[in-house]
């Protein structure tokens, strides 16, 4: 059984795709059998990360239903450990905007491919895609520069992405689920207030729900005069959403990964000894030892 891993950030700009397409391959070449899956629908654009500049099957085909499973679209890289990709969507309405159904279905579909590792790059923003796609794997990951602005964004995010774990919480037909779908929340004491009005003891199911919500914390482009107070920003995150963000690591400015992302070719493959892959390679130990403690017990 697949331990599955998602990315996801407050805006684009991030480097989110950078890092995970790098973190992919570096699991690969640990050994784990590594699937990465690019489910930013409608802005797909790791497959240029990897040199794949023309995928000749993409999640287009299986979403528009040309193959069955998402496994007919899988790419592996041979030269790259045996990485396996699944490519993302084009640009086409029909495939940014898919149904409930159409997602679950795609959903159902990645759970039955067979890998040690799926890591999945989640489409920046807060619209329910991204959140859903996001709140589906096991672990998550949130991504953020040093700028305010954008640990704002990220806040944000993070912000949603709890609300919709909450409300995942609870079945949909059911009195407290009904009450929920029809409210938009902005803060999570709304939720709270809501659910245990509707039915006592709701509140309490709703704070177990984030119990093991640990997204961990990832800093790119991190500079000695853009330095992130992480310890504010976890007692934040603490006190105003109840959930802890561990810190996975931080990624230094580095002029070498703008060489790699023109060579198309990752930065740990094209400059393994630059200050930036051997950050992403630090990262990829503590990951490879967060996903033993996940994976099943033979």
């Amino acid at each position: 059984m697949a331990v599955s891993i998602s990315i996801g950030s407050g805006k684009g700009g991030t480097g989110k795709t950078m890092v995970i397409v790098n973190l992919a391959l570096l699991l690969a070449k640990m050994g784990k059998k590594v699937c990465l899956v690019d489910l930013d629908l409608g802005g797909a654009d790791a497959h240029v990360l990897l040199g794949l500049l023309e995928p000749k099957r993409t999640l287009t085909d299986f979403l528009t239903r040309r193959v069955g499973s998402v496994s007919d679209v899988i790419h592996t890289f041979y030269s790259f450990h045996g990485l396996q990709f699944i490519p993302g969507t084009g640009h086409t309405l029909q495939t940014a905007n898919i149904g409930y159904q159409e997602k679950h279905r795609l959903l159902r579909s990645l759970a039955a491919v067979k890998t040690d590792v799926m890591l999945i790059d989640v489409g920046a923003g807060t619209n329910y895609h991204a959140l859903d796609f996001f709140m589906f794997s096991d672990l998550q990951m949130c991504i953020t520069l040093p700028d305010p602005a954008s640990i704002m964004d990220m806040y944000t995010f993070l912000q949603l992405a709890t609300i919709r774990k909450m409300l995942g919480s609870f079945l949909s037909q059911s009195d407290v689920g009904i009450a929920l779908k029809s409210h938009r929340f902005a803060t999570l004491s709304e939720v709270f207030e809501l659910a245990e009005k509707t039915r006592e003891g709701a509140r309490e199911k709703a704070q177990e729900s984030l119990r093991f919500f640990h997204p961990l914390l990832l800093v790119n482009r991190d500079s000695a005069g853009g330095r992130v107070n992480k310890f504010k920003l976890r007692k934040m995150v603490t006190k105003y959403l109840g959930i802890d963000i561990p810190e996975l690591g931080d990624i230094p400015e580095d002029g070498k990964i703008d060489d790699a992302l023109k060579a198309f070719i990752p930065i740990c493959e094209l400059h393994p000894h630059a200050p930036a892959a051997l950050a992403l390679a630090a990262i990829a130990e503590k990951l490879e030892k967060v996903i033993a403690l996940f994976s099943p017990k033979t």
